[in-house]
């Protein structure tokens, strides 16, 4: 079951192209699972960073905790994990977003400006996030509410379910980076014009590597990004074509 294809809206999100380059921990390397899964994924490297940062989570998944925006849940020295407790649900994002925010705000000197950074993402992306279950239709009501083991319960099919292509391609990002720290972007408009942002720690000695990558990746990124907008002109080109034909 797959959405229609929009060549409107195809040839509006190649008007910019934005190359990040991203410092992680660890990686896998693993294609974005299915939809329901890749939610989870990204709701669990969320919850699994307040809890590394000391953020009692519990509090806001425990039964009956009630308005995520009223709860002060407080720090631990070693917070478990919550993995098991969340959903496929706006409701799982927005109690994710509410703790984010209070200890964004908390000021608390275990939260370094780095992590303030990333608590900001953390809010954005899973407000974007609830904004898409909004639009999600009915053949993604089989997974809401669905906890991880509930979904590997269940035989998901590549064509089961439809997801918008503009939400598809915002969770891939949202996906690709999890809490990996960009270390350098630099966005390309059709127009010709190009912004790089870099993080200042990286200005010194020492940074050559991880820059020669990103010059790398910009040049990779700008050729592809070519061949795109040439497909979806010759795309274009066709269907004035075919219309033009079948009106004669």
């Amino acid at each position: 079951m797959a959405s229609p294809f929009d060549l409107t809206a195809t040839a509006r999100s190649l008007l910019n192209l934005e190359i990040n380059t991203i410092v992680r921990d660890n990686m896998t390397g693993e294609p974005m699972p299915a939809v329901p899964h890749a939610l989870l994924d990204v709701a669990r490297d969320y919850a699994d960073t307040l809890c590394g940062l000391g953020v009692d989570l519990h509090r806001y998944f425990q039964p009956g905790a009630g308005d995520p925006s009223q709860i002060v849940p407080g720090w631990l020295d070693v917070s478990g994990s919550v993995s098991d407790v969340l959903t496929v649900s706006a409701e799982t994002f927005d109690r994710i977003r509410w703790a984010a925010k209070w200890a964004r705000a908390a000021r608390d000197v275990r939260i370094p400006s780095s992590k303030r950074i990333l608590l900001d993402g953390i809010v954005n992306n899973a407000d974007a996030i609830k904004e898409m279950f909004k639009r999600f239709g009915p053949s993604m009501n089989q997974f809401i509410d669905k906890t991880r083991a509930q979904l590997a319960a269940m035989v998901i099919e590549p064509g089961g379910y439809v997801i918008d292509p503009t939400d598809l391609i915002r969770l891939q990002k949202i996906w690709d980076i999890g809490v990996g720290e960009i270390v350098a972007q630099t966005v390309v408009h059709v127009t010709g014009d190009v912004t790089t942002r870099v993080q200042d720690a990286l200005r010194g000695a020492g940074s050559e590597t991880l820059f020669a990558i990103h010059r790398q990746s910009i040049d990779v990124s700008i050729d592809s990004w070519k061949s795109l907008l040439d497909a979806v002109r010759e795309v274009a080109g066709a269907a004035v074509r075919v219309l033009l034909g079948s009106a004669a």
